[in-house]
């Protein structure tokens, strides 16, 4: 699902409908997206709720490698590489983090954790949010489709980005990947 879709739906569920209501209204500016983050960038902190409500910070570049899943409950594609992730994050979780960031919204919670509940993700699973027409997550990292994920190292430099599709590339070479990324090196896709 992109973010576009997604975006959409927000801005007509919060802007166009009580227009319409009201009668008037000119339709409000959405802000521009950038581009996917590229290798060699520095990774976005952003803070966001778990599924339970609490906060949490992430902050890449605290010496540890990690991997940022943005995903949605209803993507097809998501929910075909979720067994794969949950179990690369078994394997590899004493030294790699992993971290889900879910585009559905709170509204979808219900479904979000049907879905960590049903591929047993034990990593934390976030739910981004809309404000000021901008995820507080997704854009800054340039997201705009689903699933995407962003390889950062521990000094907190991006080292893959991998939107829809190159998703199962990063998965099948993810050995490659994961031994670049000890040695220093940066990612090649």
């Amino acid at each position: 699902m992109s973010r576009r879709a997604l975006r959409i739906a927000a801005a007509a569920a919060l802007f166009f409908l009580p227009a319409a209501a009201a009668g008037a209204g000119p339709e409000p500016a959405v802000p521009a997206l950038r581009a996917l983050v590229r290798p060699g960038e520095k990774a976005p902190a952003f803070r966001l709720e778990d599924l339970n409500g609490r906060a949490i910070a992430v902050r890449p570049g605290d010496r540890k490698p990690l991997l940022i899943v943005f995903f949605s409950a209803f993507c097809p594609l998501c929910r075909e590489l979720a067994p794969s992730i949950a179990e690369l994050a078994a394997r590899k979780g004493n030294t790699l983090r992993f971290v889900a960031v879910n585009l559905d919204g709170r509204r979808f919670s219900n479904a979000v954790r049907s879905f960590v509940d049903e591929y047993r993700l034990k990593f934390p699973v976030l739910l981004d949010e809309i404000r000021n027409d901008m995820f507080l997550a997704a854009d800054p990292y340039g997201v705009d489709k689903t699933p995407t994920a962003v390889l950062v190292d521990g000094r907190g430099i991006v080292r893959g980005a991998y939107a829809a599709e190159a998703m199962r590339d990063m998965m099948r070479d993810f050995e490659r990947i994961r031994a670049a990324l000890e040695k220093g090196n940066g990612v090649a896709k």
